[in-house]
């Protein structure tokens, strides 16, 4: 199956509806949370990790079955219950309202399906399938995460801090790009393991304005 690979913003301002409480809409849902996103949760009953949510206001909670008309002012939608002919009607709804529908294991009734993620900090990295094969793609965000430990969330953190500074400094093109490749390629990871954040700050800035 064909993808295009996209990173949805604004969530936080726009609703997101998941219908289902087992633990695969749980697993959905913290990744919503984790792009700020507006999430109401409608089913008959929670695993703990949902009810949880619930209980701190984290999520918004209706106790019942779908009902058509659930996604009404929808931006996106889950569906994630064990019920084949539900997840259909879910998927019917979406697409006459036009919202961005993922029916959880089924590909072919959905607009968009979701990729395993790395997440370090605001650095996400994508692992997709296109759907054949969830396995490896779980598989292969295993391994990832044994390689790209939290530092590089950091890292992060530091070169955006840094960004106004290299765009002042350095016009677009290849001089800024070398400048970035530059700070990357340092020494940075190991100063922001040992040392922590503020030293690697000051590191990246003595390497932005060194002259080369």
């Amino acid at each position: 199956m064909k993808t295009y690979t996209i990173c949805l913003i604004g969530l936080d301002s726009q609703q997101t509806v998941v219908i289902g409480g087992g633990h695969v809409a749980a697993r959905k849902v913290e990744g919503l949370l984790v792009a700020d996103a507006q999430v109401k949760v409608i089913s008959p009953v929670l695993v703990p990790e949902l009810q949880s949510m619930v209980d701190m206001n984290t999520i918004t909670f209706i106790q019942r079955s779908y009902q058509n008309s659930d996604l009404e002012g929808a931006y996106l939608a889950v569906a994630a219950t064990d019920d084949l002919t539900v997840n259909q009607a879910i998927w019917a709804e979406a697409k006459q309202r036009g919202c961005l529908i993922n029916v959880v294991d089924d590909p072919e009734h959905s607009n968009f399906i979701l990729p395993a993620i790395v997440q370090r900090g605001e650095m996400s990295i994508a692992i997709s399938t296109g759907g054949g094969s969830p396995a490896l793609a779980r598989r292969m965000r295993e391994r990832l995460e044994g390689i790209i430990g939290p530092e590089y969330g950091t890292l992060v953190e530091v070169l955006a801090e840094l960004r106004p500074e290299l765009l002042t400094k350095h016009s677009p093109g290849r001089a800024r790009l070398q400048a970035a490749l530059r700070i990357i390629d340092s020494e940075i990871l190991h100063i922001i393991q040992i040392q922590g954040k503020d030293a690697a700050l000051i590191y990246a800035r003595e390497q932005l304005h060194q002259q080369y």
